[in-house]
């Protein structure tokens, strides 16, 4: 079994699920999610599904993205001071500070 299908048959059954409520609630075939847990349809895994199973299994989006390859811890380390208890803001405060940054960032260009 591959990291990504240990990880995801794990969270599953942590959350009491079998294949078949996964395809109820999600859409994803049993035959599907069970290739992809064990390791032999693990590159099939697109973000649909990606984000359909994290919402599930009540998992962190972006660990799962990191660990089905589609993100880079690397390059997400920039981001992680800003992003901190982003979750806890409202859309209005969000817009709020992306219009503070544009303000700051106005004329720079990225290299």
């Amino acid at each position: 079994m591959d990291k990504l299908g240990d990880y995801l048959k794990k969270a599953r059954v942590r959350q009491g699920l079998s294949l078949k409520d996964v395809y109820k609630e999600t859409g994803i075939s049993d035959s599907r999610l069970s290739r992809i847990e064990n390791g032999t349809k693990a590159f099939e895994v697109g973000p649909f599904c990606t984000k359909a199973l994290a919402k599930l299994y009540k998992i962190n989006l972006v660990d799962l993205l990191i660990k089905a390859g589609y993100l880079d811890t690397d390059a997400l380390s920039s981001y992680e001071q800003v992003f901190q208890n982003v979750d806890l803001l409202s859309d209005d405060e969000r817009n709020h500070i992306q219009k503070q940054i544009d303000l700051f960032i106005k004329g720079r260009t990225k290299i």
